[in-house]
């Protein structure tokens, strides 16, 4: 063995034997060439992409994705198909309709492949009479947007009004039977502590991930929320007791409850006491309550950002007429 290995590595090093290897070289890549330039019949594969699909269906299982065709062709063609499989669109919105049935023709099919040929490959042939297409009709609507949040502020500071959300729904589009079990969209959580100026943050929405074919018109919203330094304010209200007996009337004690108002300055500086209302109910006045009646605050101007009655009871006595 070791014998054979000398005689080729001598040989090799002779000036003949390199220019036969170099002439045979070059006769070999020339009968290739020759060959390659030839025309033949043979079968390759072509994977199929499905284009222009109607925007109020969805492809509810792909239908075919590769179609044998037979081809006339040089064979530089074959050998790049070879290597590389020819991808060919097939144009959904052509397809014949009748009754629940949608499809493509053979004759259909074979005009879409020729187009997407080259002027060295011939269609002679193909695999398929009829390609069908299993559509799901498409639904849209509108879900509300709902913001999950988690804000602590600094103090003397509050959230002055709601927050806005912009976007504050999403338009979704998918199956009627997967967008109808959604009735909301919430946000990732937004957390901010300490807080003391306004703010407004990009925030994305938890979407729901096992749907198929489903798409969102939004992934983000804008969550804002306006900050102000709040003071408190402490206002007399007199009591109104309803739901008397005809010929009775009642002296509470106190008269007048303080309610406990928080807000901005300039809010603040606006109140009256016409703006409040506090009731006690004499219809819920049983043996168990004795002299005492319940009261609650039922009105109060929304400017504030909140308001609170100092006590939740009073004592009464009657006075008959």
């Amino acid at each position: 063995m070791e014998r054979l290995l000398e005689w080729i590595q001598t040989g090799l090093k002779k000036r003949k034997v390199k220019v036969f290897l170099i002439f045979l070289l070059c006769a070999s890549l020339a009968w290739l060439i020759n060959k390659l330039s030839q025309t033949y019949t043979s079968n390759t594969t072509f994977h199929i992409t499905y284009v222009n699909i109607p925007s109020e269906f969805l492809l509810a299982n792909t239908p075919k994705k590769e179609l044998q065709v037979r081809l006339k062709a040089v064979g530089f063609q074959f050998l790049g198909y070879h290597l590389k499989p020819k991808e060919i669109q097939l144009d959904v919105s052509k397809v014949m309709h009748e009754d629940d049935n949608y499809y493509l023709t053979s004759d259909q099919i074979r005009i879409q492949l020729e187009a997407q040929l080259n002027n060295y490959s011939t269609l002679t042939d193909f695999d398929s009479d009829v390609i069908h297409f299993d559509f799901t009709s498409l639904k849209t609507k509108k879900v509300p947007i709902k913001a999950m949040l988690e804000l602590t502020f600094a103090a003397n500071h509050i959230l002055e009004g709601q927050t806005t959300i912009e976007p504050d729904s999403v338009q979704i589009s998918g199956p009627k039977s997967q967008i109808d079990t959604i009735q909301v969209i919430e946000t990732e959580l937004l957390k901010i502590d300490d807080l003391n100026n306004s703010f407004s943050k990009d925030v994305a929405l938890k979407l729901p991930k096992h749907l198929n074919g489903t798409t969102f018109s939004n992934d983000f919203v804008q969550v804002t929320g306006n900050v102000v330094k709040f003071s408190e304010q402490v206002i007399e209200v007199p009591v109104t007791v309803i739901n008397l007996p005809e010929g009775v009337k009642v002296r509470t004690f106190p008269e007048l409850v303080e309610v406990r108002c928080q807000g901005t300055l300039e809010r603040l500086k606006e109140l009256e006491i016409k703006d409040f209302d506090v009731v006690a109910d004499y219809s819920t006045v049983s043996s168990e309550t004795g002299n005492r009646l319940s009261v609650r605050l039922v009105r109060y101007p929304k400017s504030l950002n909140n308001a609170i009655i100092a006590t939740n009871e009073i004592e009464f006595i009657l006075r008959r007429e």
